[in-house]
C-alpha cells in the first residue's frame, strides 16, 4: 500500500512541473513570435520608407528636368494663361516622367489579398488625378504657394515661420496668376531689408548679394554671398495612400545669376593655356573664386577655388582646388565618395551640374543674336526681352550711309535715346551738314567720329568721356541712366553703299573704336557697349576708380570700386596698330557661344592690325563679381533651379 501510495504522490508531483514547462515553451514560443511579427512590421515599415524616398526622389528629379522649359513657355506666352504650362500640368509631366503615377491596379491588389496593405505607391493608378496629392501649402490642388508678399500670412505659420526665403512682391494680378502658372519677371522684386540679404534693397530690389544655396554643384561655395534673385514656390505633395499618408512640403527655387564668375561660358573653354599651346604665365594670371564652363579642359588652377562644369572637366595633372587634390576621375563611382570623406562634405570643390542632385544649371541663350537689335516695330516677348543684349541698350548708334560700298567708314550716323520728357528722341549726324571732324570747329565735343586703322579698316570712334555732356545738351537725362550704346548698320538707306554687316566680320565691314575712356566714373551704375562688329579697345579704358563706393553696395568700407563695364562684340582687339602694347585686365571674361566645335581661349586677347595673342604681355587678375553694384547694365544670365524640403519639426 504505501509502496503504491507513494508511486502515487510521485506522479501527482510530476504533473506541476510537466505544465510549468508547457507553460514556458508556450510563452517563449509567443514570445519568438511576436518578435518575428515586430521585426516584420519594422521592416515592412522600413521597405516602406525607402519606397516614398526613391519615389520621392524620381518625382523631384523630373520636376527638375521640366520645370524650366515651362516657366520659359510662360514667359513666352507674356504670362497669358495656359494649360501647357500651369502648374497643374508641370506636376502631372513631372509625375509621368517619374512614372510615379504607376501602381498595381485595384483588381489586381484584390487578387494578390493586398487591398488595404500598405503601399509604397505615392501615385494613383491614373495620372489625371495628381491633383489630389500635390497642393498648394494650404491644400488647393493644382496650385502652388509662391514665395510674394500676398501669401505672407501663411508662411507666418508655425510649420513655415522663419523656414523660407525672403518675400518677393510683384503687381496683385501677377501674385495671383504665380499660384497657377510660374512668373519669373524682372518686375518682381525684394520689398524689405531682411538678413539673407546683404546689399541695401533700396537700391538693389531686382539682383541682390544673397547666400549661395547648400548643394553639389559649386558655381559659388555654399553660403558664400553672389548676385541673384531668389524667385520661389512652395506646395505640398501627400505621400501614399488615404490609409496612410505622409505629406512633405518643398520649396521649388529658381535663381536668376546674372553672368558674375571670372571665367565663365556656355561653349568648351580651354583653362590654362593659348591656341598655340603655350601655358598661361602662372606670375601675371590669377583668378579668383570658381571657373564655370558647359565643359572645359584645365591645365591649371592659377589660383581658382572651385571648377564647376555642365557635362565634363577634363584635367592634364591633378590639381588642388580648396586644399582638395582633384583629378580628372572626380566623378568616378567611388572616387567622388572617397574625395567627399576626406574633404568631410558632399560638397566638392568641382562639380558637374548633370551629376549634382536635385538641381538644374542653365545658361540661357546668348549667340550672335545677342549682339543684335530686332527691327523698329517688332514687338518681343517676354522671353525674349529678357534674354536680350542689344536689345536693351538704351542709346543706338547705326551709320547710315558711307563713303562707297569699298569704304565703310560712315558719312552719316542716326543716335536714338530717351529724352527727359519720357519718350525718344533721334539726331542725324551728317558729315558737310551739323556733322564736324575732329579737326573742324566743334568736333572735339562730339562723342562719334571716323577714322581708319592701321590697317585701313573703316571705323567708327566713340569716346565715352564727351557723352554726357552731348546728352545732357539735348534735353536727354545723364550717362547715369543712359549708360548702354548699341553700334550697328543700317543697310536700308542706302543698300547701293551700306553693306549688311557679315557674322562674323570680315575685312571690309565697319568696326567699332573706343576712345579716351579711361576716366568713367561718370557712369555711375556702369557701362555696356554691344555691337555685332569687330570693336578696339584704343587706349586706357576704366582705369580710375571711382571716389566713393556706391550707396548700399554691401562692399566692406575701403574697397577700391571701379564703375562696371561690359563690351560684347563679334569681335574685340586691344590696341589698333601693329605695335605689341602690354595688355592688364581686371574682371570677368565671358563668350557668348552657346555650342559648337570651336574651342574658347578665355587669355587669347589679340592685338590690332597683326590679329596676334601676344602671351607675353597679358596680366589678368580675374575675379567675380563682389556686389550687384558691380553688375553691368547689359549682361547674360542664368538659372538655377533647385529643390529642397521645408524641415518640419
Amino acid at each position: 500500500m504505501n509502496h503504491h501510495s507513494l508511486k502515487r504522490n510521485a506522479g501527482y508531483v510530476s504533473l506541476p512541473i510537466v505544465t510549468g514547462f508547457a507553460i514556458m515553451f508556450t510563452l517563449s514560443l509567443t514570445m519568438l513570435f511576436k518578435g518575428t511579427l515586430m521585426n516584420r512590421d519594422q521592416a515592412s515599415k522600413s521597405q516602406l520608407r525607402v519606397d516614398y524616398r526613391q519615389r520621392e526622389e524620381a518625382l523631384l528629379h523630373a520636376l527638375i528636368a521640366s520645370f524650366p522649359g515651362r516657366a520659359m513657355d510662360c514667359m513666352k506666352a507674356d504670362y497669358a494663361e495656359g494649360t501647357d504650362y500651369a502648374w497643374n500640368n508641370i506636376f502631372a509631366e513631372a509625375v509621368t516622367l517619374s512614372a510615379a503615377s504607376q501602381r498595381l491596379s485595384p483588381e489586381i491588389l484584390q487578387s494578390l489579398d493586398l487591398a488595404g496593405k500598405f503601399s509604397g505607391d505615392v501615385g494613383d493608378h491614373a495620372s489625371s488625378e495628381v491633383q489630389s496629392w500635390i497642393t498648394s501649402l494650404t491644400g488647393e490642388p493644382g496650385r502652388v504657394t509662391p514665395g510674394t508678399t500676398a501669401y505672407a500670412s501663411v508662411f507666418a505659420l508655425p510649420a513655415f515661420a522663419g523656414k523660407v526665403p525672403p518675400l518677393l512682391e510683384v503687381g496683385a494680378a501677377l501674385q495671383t496668376a504665380d499660384a497657377l502658372r510660374p512668373i519669373v519677371t524682372p518686375l518682381k522684386r525684394y520689398p524689405v531689408q531682411l538678413p539673407d540679404l546683404l546689399a541695401d534693397v533700396t537700391a538693389h530690389p531686382v539682383y541682390n548679394l544673397i547666400p549661395y544655396p547648400n548643394i553639389r554643384f559649386g558655381y559659388a561655395a555654399p553660403g558664400e554671398p553672389f548676385v541673384a534673385k531668389r524667385n520661389w514656390w512652395a506646395f505640398t505633395v501627400n505621400y501614399g495612400s488615404s490609409t496612410s499618408t505622409v505629406a512633405r512640403h518643398y520649396v521649388l527655387s529658381l535663381y536668376e545669376i546674372p553672368s558674375q564668375m571670372p571665367i565663365e561660358a556656355a561653349t568648351f573653354a580651354a583653362i590654362g593655356t593659348h591656341q598655340d599651346g603655350t601655358a598661361w604665365n602662372v606670375d601675371t594670371v590669377s583668378i579668383q573664386g570658381s571657373v564655370y564652363a558647359a565643359s572645359m579642359s584645365v591645365a591649371g588652377a592659377y589660383g581658382a577655388s572651385r571648377l564647376a562644369g555642365r557635362s565634363g572637366i577634363e584635367m592634364t595633372t591633378d590639381l588642388d582646388l580648396s586644399g582638395v587634390t582633384v583629378g580628372s576621375d572626380f566623378d568616378a563611382l567611388g572616387e567622388r565618395e572617397r574625395l567627399q570623406a576626406e574633404h568631410g562634405s558632399e560638397v566638392l570643390p568641382i562639380a558637374l551640374s548633370a551629376n549634382s542632385g536635385r538641381l538644374a544649371f542653365l545658361p540661357l541663350p546668348t549667340g550672335s543674336g545677342y549682339l543684335h537689335r530686332s527691327p523698329s516695330g517688332t514687338t518681343l516677348n517676354a522671353f525674349e526681352d529678357y534674354t536680350a543684349g542689344g536689345q536693351h541698350c538704351r542709346i543706338t548708334v547705326e551709320a547710315i550711309a558711307m563713303v562707297s560700298f569699298e569704304d565703310q567708314t560712315p558719312t552719316s550716323i542716326r543716335v536714338s535715346f530717351p529724352n527727359l520728357a519720357g519718350g525718344t528722341s533721334e539726331v542725324v549726324l551728317e558729315r558737310g551738314s551739323n556733322w564736324p571732324t575732329i579737326f573742324e570747329s566743334g568736333g572735339a565735343d562730339i562723342p562719334f567720329q571716323t577714322e581708319l586703322t592701321n590697317s585701313n579698316r573703316s571705323c567708327l570712334t566713340f569716346y565715352p568721356s564727351l557723352l554726357n555732356a552731348w546728352l545732357l545738351a539735348r534735353n536727354a537725362g545723364s550717362v547715369a541712366t543712359n549708360n548702354s550704346i548699341h553700334f550697328g548698320v543700317d543697310s536700308s538707306l542706302d543698300p547701293i553703299n551700306v553693306r549688311i554687316v557679315s557674322d562674323p566680320p570680315v575685312l571690309e565691314d565697319m568696326c567699332v573704336i573706343i576712345r579716351q575712356g579711361k576716366d568713367l566714373t561718370n557712369y555711375t551704375a556702369g557701362l555696356s557697349i554691344v555691337a555685332p562688329l569687330r570693336v578696339y579697345v584704343g587706349d586706357d579704358l576704366n582705369a580710375i576708380p571711382a571716389a566713393s563706393l556706391p550707396a548700399g553696395s554691401g562692399l566692406a568700407a575701403g574697397t577700391e570700386f571701379y564703375p562696371p563695364l561690359s563690351i560684347y562684340a563679334s569681335e574685340l582687339r586691344v590696341g589698333t596698330t601693329g605695335f605689341n602694347r602690354p595688355i592688364e585686365h581686371h574682371g570677368q571674361l565671358g563668350s557668348l557661344a552657346s555650342s559648337g566645335a570651336t574651342v574658347w581661349q578665355p587669355l587669347d586677347m589679340k592685338s590690332g592690325s597683326d590679329d596676334a595673342v601676344h602671351s607675353d604681355s597679358i596680366t589678368a587678375e580675374l575675379k567675380p563679381l563682389r556686389s550687384p553694384a558691380e553688375l553691368p547694365p547689359v549682361h547674360p544670365m542664368n538659372w538655377l533651379v533647385v529643390i529642397e524640403e521645408i524641415p518640419q519639426d
